[in-house]
C-alpha cells in the first residue's frame, strides 16, 4: 500500500534569496486554480508559516528532522497533506546548510526523507553563466537528491532572463521553470528576526494576492505540477503516534487553557495547540493588550513574540499585569516561551527606556543588538519544576535578542541544564516561582509530549485544589452564616 501526495520543495543556495516571497506566490496562485494545497514550512518557524498559511487558506505546518523523529515527521506530513491535491515545502536556509558540517537535517535530507523533488529558487543579482555552477554544483553534491526545477529571482530584464535560461537548460539537465524580475520589497517588510508577522503587517491579504499575481505570470505551474506528480510515493501506511500529540489515555474536559494571543505574543505551533485540546481542554484567548483582567483559567500558556515592539501598551495595561500576578501568586500554572519569559519579567529595557512589566522573575530583560542564543537547543531538566520529570533530555530551538540581567535568585530556580544552545546564562535556562516557568526554548508537542502532558497535568491538579478551596470556603461561610444564625437565637430567646 502506497501514500504520497504530489509535493514539491522550495530550496534555495542560502537563507534571504526570496523563497518565502515566491512559494507564497506559487500557493496563492495554484489555491486560484482550484488547486488545494497543503503548506508546511521546513524548520523551527512560525512567521514564514503564517504566511504560507494565508496563502493556503488553511493551517501551515513545520516539519523539522531535530525537533522529531523521521517516524513522527513522515507522519505528521502524510496526515497533514491528506486530501490535498498537493503539498509545497518551503526549505530554509541553503539546501544543504544543517547543523554540522555534514548538513544534518538540511533541506536536501528532508526532502530525501520526504521523497520530494527539489525547486530550487537563485537569485540571479548580478549573475549570468555562474548559475550554471551553482545548479551543476547542487545536482552533482547529493545523486540521491531529485533537482527538479529551477525558478530565477531578481532578474534584472528579458535579456538577462535569456541568458540565464539558454546557459542553464544547454548544458543541464534542470528545466528553468520560472523567471521572476527584481520587485521592490516596500510590501514585504522586515524586521530582525527576518519578515514582518502576519498579524503585523497592515494589508496581509492584499501582499499575498500580489504575490500570486507575480506568481502566475512568471512559472509555468503546469510544469510545477507536473514535477510535483512525479513525486514517489511512500511504501508505507502511517503509523500511529497519537500519543506524540497528547496524553489520549487521559481526559481533560472542562480544563480552561489561557492562551496569551495579541499582536505582541502570536508564536504558536498549531500542533501545541491541537495537543492541548486533544483531550477535551477548552483553549481561551488572552489579550495581555486589551484585556483588564485575567479570566478564570486553569493554566496560561504565553508564547513568543515581540513584547519589545509593544511594551508601552504592556507597560500601561497595569490592571491586567496585577490581575495576572495575584493569578500567580495563588498559584495559577504558567508555561512562558521567550516573549513570555520578557512580560514575566521585572521590567523590558530598550536602549535607554525601561517599561514595567509582570514581575514575576525578579530580572530585567535588555534588548540587545545582536542575536543572544539563535538555533537548536537540548537541555536536561535539573531541578523539580512544574511541569517537567527530573531527568529527561528535551530539543527545541531559541531565538532571542534579549538578556536578562539584574538577577535576584532569592526564591526561585532553573529547571534546565543547557546541554546545546545558549538559554538564559549559557548554561541554566527554564526559570520558576511558585507553579510559573520562563524559558528561551521553544518546543515542538510532536518532539516533546511531556510538554502538553505536563501542562495538562498541572492545570488539572490546579483545578482540583481550586475546587477544594471553594468548597473549603463554602463550609466555612455556611459555618459563620450557621453559628450567626444560632447566636440571632439565642439573642431573640428562641
Amino acid at each position: 500500500m502506497t501514500f504520497g501526495v504530489p509535493r514539491i520543495i522550495t530550496a534555495a543556495l542560502r537563507g534571504g534569496a526570496g523563497k518565502t516571497l515566491i512559494t507564497v506566490g506559487l500557493i496563492a496562485a495554484l489555491r486560484r486554480r482550484g488547486i488545494l494545497v497543503s503548506a508546511f514550512k521546513k524548520g523551527p518557524d512560525y512567521i514564514d508559516a503564517g504566511w504560507l498559511g494565508l496563502a493556503a487558506g488553511r493551517e501551515c505546518y513545520n516539519l523539522d528532522q531535530y525537533l522529531f523523529n523521521n517516524e513522527t515527521l513522515k507522519y505528521s506530513f502524510l496526515r497533514r497533506s491528506q486530501g490535498a491535491h498537493a503539498a509545497i515545502i518551503e526549505g530554509n536556509r541553503g539546501l544543504f546548510d544543517g547543523v554540522d558540517s555534514n548538513g544534518s537535517y538540511s533541506t536536501a535530507e528532508l526532502a530525501k526523507l520526504l521523497k520530494s523533488p527539489v525547486i530550487l529558487i537563485i537569485d540571479a543579482t548580478k549573475m549570468t553563466r555562474t548559475a550554471v555552477a551553482l545548479v551543476l554544483g547542487c545536482s552533482a553534491m547529493d545523486s540521491d537528491l531529485k533537482l527538479a526545477g529551477v525558478i530565477l529571482n531578481r532578474v534584472a530584464g528579458d535579456r538577462h532572463e535569456r541568458i540565464l535560461r539558454e546557459s542553464i537548460e544547454n548544458t543541464c539537465s534542470v528545466p528553468v521553470i520560472g523567471s521572476v524580475i527584481k520587485l521592490s520589497l516596500a510590501n514585504f517588510p522586515q524586521r530582525h528576526l527576518g519578515l514582518l508577522p502576519l498579524h503585523e503587517h497592515p494589508a496581509a491579504a492584499e501582499f499575498v494576492e500580489e504575490a500570486g499575481n507575480i506568481v502566475e505570470r512568471s512559472v509555468d505551474l503546469d510544469g510545477l505540477m507536473r514535477i510535483a506528480g512525479s513525486a514517489d510515493q511512500f511504501g508505507s501506511a502511517p503509523i500511529d503516534v497519537s500519543n506524540r500529540e497528547g496524553d489520549k489515555n487521559r481526559s481533560h474536559k472542562g480544563i480552561r487553557v489561557g492562551i496569551m494571543k495579541d499582536s505582541a505574543f502570536q508564536f504558536y505551533y498549531p500542533e501545541n495547540l491541537e495537543s492541548l485540546t486533544s483531550t477535551g481542554a477548552q483553549l481561551v484567548p488572552v489579550s495581555a493588550l486589551e484585556a483588564s483582567e485575567l479570566p478564570d483559567l486553569d493554566c496560561l500558556y504565553i508564547g513568543g513574540g515581540f513584547p519589545e515592539m509593544y511594551a508601552e501598551r504592556l507597560a500601561d495595561n497595569a490592571g491586567f499585569r496585577r490581575s495576572l500576578l495575584n493569578a500567580i501568586d495563588r498559584d495559577l500554572p504558567v508555561y512562558a516561551e521567550c516573549g513570555g519569559l520578557m512580560y514575566l519579567s521585572r521590567s523590558i529595557r530598550i536602549d535607554e527606556r525601561v517599561f514595567p512589566m509582570v514581575g514575576v522573575f525578579q530580572a530585567d530583560t535588555v534588548l540587545e543588538r545582536k542575536p543572544q542564543g539563535l538555533g537548536y537547543v537540548r537541555v536536561q531538566v535539573a531541578q523539580p519544576n512544574p511541569f517537567y520529570p527530573v531527568g529527561a533530555i528535551l530539543s527545541g530551538h531559541e531565538f532571542h535578542y534579549s538578556s536578562v540581567s539584574g538577577l535576584d535568585q532569592s526564591g526561585m530556580g532553573y529547571a534546565f541544564e543547557v546541554l546545546r544552545g545558549h538559554g538564559i546564562d549559557g548554561r541554566r535556562d527554564g526559570m520558576f516561582v511558585r507553579n510559573t516557568l520562563g524559558t528561551y526554548m521553544h518546543v515542538h508537542s510532536l518532539g516533546e509530549p511531556l510538554w502538553a502532558c505536563g501542562i495538562l497535568k498541572k492545570a488539572s491538579e490546579f483545578r482540583r485544589l481550586s475546587s477544594v478551596k471553594r468548597i473549603e470556603g463554602f463550609r466555612k461561610e455556611s459555618d459563620q452564616t450557621l453559628t450567626g444564625c444560632k447566636q440571632k437565637q439565642h439573642q431573640n430567646g428562641i
